[in-house]
């Protein structure tokens, strides 16, 4: 129980109990715990406090608040290098997780505009928008652009389900030599939320990348949007100059 008397806040004690208590496995991965009504009656304290507390253990990343549904023990999350030049499929596959990928605005040939961020800003690309899923999952929306010249033609290819680095590579024989990518914290508006079975509040991880070819500098951009409650995407740096 907690202990009033102690110097230690009480929405602190109870971080720790509920700590111990998940690491124990009294709560297991994926399973509910139970709501701050029920936690309040249950250590005598108000709702506020239960409400701190939970919201420590959501920070550190314990718990999660599913909306409608309560909340949860957070599943351990796999490490996925997602921003590595292999691509997208190959990033799962590594790790034995299959994706699969659902076209939302099929690839055509477009002027670009009113994204200054975008090296294809006033000119003309392909662009395509698809949504991957897994384990049913959607976990990644991306938005795609790539130099009208250099692909030209890959608007008549049937992209459906493949791996879009493995069509750069087999049918344009072009494979990135570097990349560069910024990161930064979104929120997207509520159609494209749904799609990640997210409302407009819930922030996303953002990635602009640009990915560069030997002959070809940013020859394809794609803006990442990611949800991050389901997996560790993570980037793998390596030492060039050794």
């Amino acid at each position: 129980m907690l202990n009033t008397q102690s110097p230690i806040p009480l929405y602190q004690q109870l971080v720790e109990i509920l700590t111990d208590q998940i690491h124990s496995g009294k709560y297991k991965a994926g399973k509910t715990i139970p709501p701050e009504i029920s936690l309040s009656k249950l250590y005598g304290i108000g709702r506020p406090t239960v409400r701190q507390a939970m919201d420590v253990l959501v920070q550190r990343g314990l718990i999660e608040r599913k909306r409608g549904s309560g909340t949860f023990v957070k599943q351990k999350q796999t490490p996925v290098d997602l921003f590595s030049l292999a691509g997208t499929s190959a990033a799962f596959s590594t790790k034995g997780i299959g994706i699969t990928s659902q076209i939302i605005e099929p690839i055509r040939a477009q002027k670009i505009s009113d994204d200054e961020k975008n090296p294809f800003n006033g000119k003309e690309a392909y662009q395509l928008s698809r949504l991957t899923f897994a384990e049913k999952n959607p976990i990644l929306l991306e938005d795609i652009y790539l130099e009208k010249e250099l692909f030209l033609g890959i608007d008549k290819m049937d992209i459906k389900g493949q791996s879009l680095a493995r069509i750069v590579a087999d049918k344009f024989f072009l494979k990135p030599d570097h990349a560069v990518q910024r990161f930064k914290i979104a929120f997207l508006f509520e159609k494209w939320a749904s799609l990640l079975n997210l409302s407009s509040e819930d922030p996303v991880l953002e990635v602009r990348r640009e990915l560069n070819f030997p002959s070809a500098p940013k020859a394809v951009y794609a803006i990442l949007y990611c949800r991050t409650d389901q997996f560790d995407f993570s980037q793998t740096i390596a030492d060039n100059t050794k």
